[in-house]
């Protein structure tokens, strides 16, 4: 038995053809032949006219306008409920005339001129039709039916509901089944042009991320260089969008698309809400917010709205507060990191919310678009320089070891570990251009406070070891426990700096810097004022010391937003 246009498919078919699909596509995507997609738009037609419409009428609530609806109507106004091989209806209101009479059924089909069985089916389809509304007991009575004749057909009656109940429900099984199949072909695919041009994003940051630099990655990939800044720009402004996967908090285009093909088979909320693999609430809420005035709910217009409302497309917050955006831009101009700014404002404004920000909302006015309202002119106000972010890939791995006699870092007292008391210090050197010039620096552990002494003649190990031993020279002991430092070359003569300073030196695994954490963020601070690649001999003593005291007076998080030389100050006093 071929599907009927109330079946869901065909309630899935002429949803799409109401909604502005075009007859091709509607077809394609309920998986059905042209055929069948014509006789479901007939059958809907003449319904539309059963109730009332006229043929233009019908055909606008149709949603489809075909050269057949002329036969289309000519077959309503023939009567579209007889087959063509059935006898005119004249002939079948005599029988029922001669019948109701109290003749037999076989009385009443030899006076119509018609053959019994006829008369029988025509009985049979009444009592079809009253069985539906009025108990048997009456149905028995007004059609003057034997006992054994309405027992057999009472039992036909049930086989049929019953054959009818379960193509019905197999039916929609099948099209709850396949509704996501149907959404995806619903959705519109990429063109060609789209997925050449996906595919070559996904292969340039392949290229990069094994080490390939842009002009190289563009170079393989026959493309200009510009299409490769253009990629990472992208990637820059939208970092959340083209680094991650859809999270799958919110509703895709998809699901909507299945969401109002399952609506349109009339299942519940809770139907729906388990094939998407979603709460029934969150169906409830999607469909409160997106229906239209008519009631009826459309995916697509669904989809646009839900994007344009979580857009925000709120005032930036520096833009909007001036006094916000001065004290933000005086501590830029100060290299304060974002996160000292916010943590500083948080501290020293707590009873004013209007005046805290969260440092992304620094580095996005910087990083992306107009700067939020700061002005970026004479220099970056990032430590790095950096004006968009990007990955960072590792390099070779360097020497071997010239370092004799070293004891590693994993034989170092756990107090270190655990920042419990001061004089634990962590030191490394920042080299100039041409490894002519170099810096000394030094952090302490606990209290973050750091020392720089500049070596502008060189940095072998008895210079390295000089600087040292005069920057601890006006500490007192209880600060000068343990220093960790890397395998450079400079450490060679370790010995003889801890025997003159009485520092226990450790040292850290090659390669390994995150073991000296303290230091390397020291080392990028310090580089916000000696950059790499500049000569660091032409920094005077004076500059290098007031360098080191405006760097130990910016507020840390790690502290409470206090700042490292009151911090060291409290310890060299305790």
């Amino acid at each position: 038995m071929y599907q009927q246009f109330d079946s869901p498919t065909g309630v899935r078919f002429l949803a799409l053809i109401k909604e502005g699909k075009s007859f091709r596509e509607s077809v394609r995507v309920t998986g059905v032949g042209k055929e069948t997609g014509y006789r479901w738009l007939r059958d809907e037609y003449l319904r539309f006219r059963s109730k009332g419409l006229d043929h233009v009428a019908a055909q606008i609530e149709l949603g489809f306008t075909s050269r057949n609806a002329g036969k289309w109507n000519e077959l309503f106004l023939r009567g579209f409920g007889r087959h063509h091989f059935q006898v005119d209806a004249a002939v079948e209101e005599a029988f029922w005339s001669s019948y109701s009479t109290g003749m037999s059924v076989l009385a009443a089909a030899t006076s119509a001129g018609v053959k019994h069985t006829t008369g029988y089916r025509w009985v049979y389809r009444r009592f079809i039709i009253l069985r539906s509304q009025l108990p048997l007991a009456e149905v028995v009575n007004l059609l003057q039916l034997s006992p054994r004749t309405s027992l057999r057909w009472e039992s036909q009656r049930k086989e049929e509901l019953e054959v009818e109940k379960a193509r019905l429900l197999k039916a929609e099984r099948d099209a709850i089944r396949t509704a996501r199949i149907v959404a995806e072909r619903v959705a519109a695919p990429m063109s060609p042009a789209q997925k050449r041009r996906a595919l070559r994003e996904t292969r340039y940051w392949e290229l990069v991320g094994s080490g390939a630099s842009n002009a190289a990655a563009c170079r393989m990939l026959g493309v200009s260089r510009n299409i490769g800044t253009r990629l990472r720009n992208q990637r820059a402004q939208q970092p959340r969008a083209r680094l991650k996967p859809p999270s799958g908090r919110y509703l895709c285009l998809r699901e909507r698309l299945q969401m109002a093909d399952l609506l349109r088979m009339g299942c519940s909320l809770r139907q729906i809400g388990r094939e998407l693999g979603r709460h029934a609430s969150t169906i409830k809420r999607e469909l409160d917010r997106h229906r239209d005035p008519r009631g009826r709910y459309l995916p697509h217009t669904a989809d646009h709205d839900a994007r344009s409302q979580r857009r925000r497309p709120r005032e930036r917050k520096l833009q909007a507060n001036p006094r916000l955006h001065a004290l933000v831009q005086t501590k830029l101009t100060s290299h304060w990191s974002p996160e000292q700014i916010c943590g500083w404002l948080a501290l020293e404004f707590a009873a004013e919310p209007a005046l805290r920000l969260c440092p992304e909302t620094i580095y996005q006015a910087l990083l992306f678009g107009d700067h939020g309202g700061l002005s970026t002119a004479g220099k970056p106000r990032l430590r790095t320089g950096r004006k968009i972010r990007k990955h960072r890939w590792r390099t070779g791995s360097g020497h071997g070891s010239v370092v004799k006699t070293m004891t590693m870092i994993h034989e170092r007292p756990p107090e270190v570990e655990t920042k419990i008391e001061a004089g634990h210090w962590e030191g490394d050197l920042i080299v100039g251009v041409g490894s002519a010039s170099a810096m000394v620096t030094l952090r302490e552990r606990k209290t973050h406070y750091g020392i720089i002494v500049n070596l502008p003649n060189g940095h072998t190990a008895a210079q390295t070891n000089q600087a040292i031993v005069t920057a601890f020279s006006a500490l007192p002991a209880h600060l000068k426990q343990t220093l960790t430092w890397d395998q450079g070359l400079e450490m060679a003569r370790h010995q003889e700096l801890s025997a003159a300073t009485g520092l226990r030196i450790y040292f850290a695994e090659r390669s390994s810097p995150w073991q000296r954490g303290a230091n390397e963020n020291f080392n990028g601070l310090a580089r916000q004022y000696f950059p790499k690649g500049t000569d660091l001999s032409v920094h005077s003593e004076d500059h290098v010391k007031q360098v080191c005291a405006e760097l130990n007076s910016r507020p840390r998080k790690s502290l409470g937003y206090r700042t490292p030389a009151a911090i060291f100050q409290f310890s060299t006093d305790g």
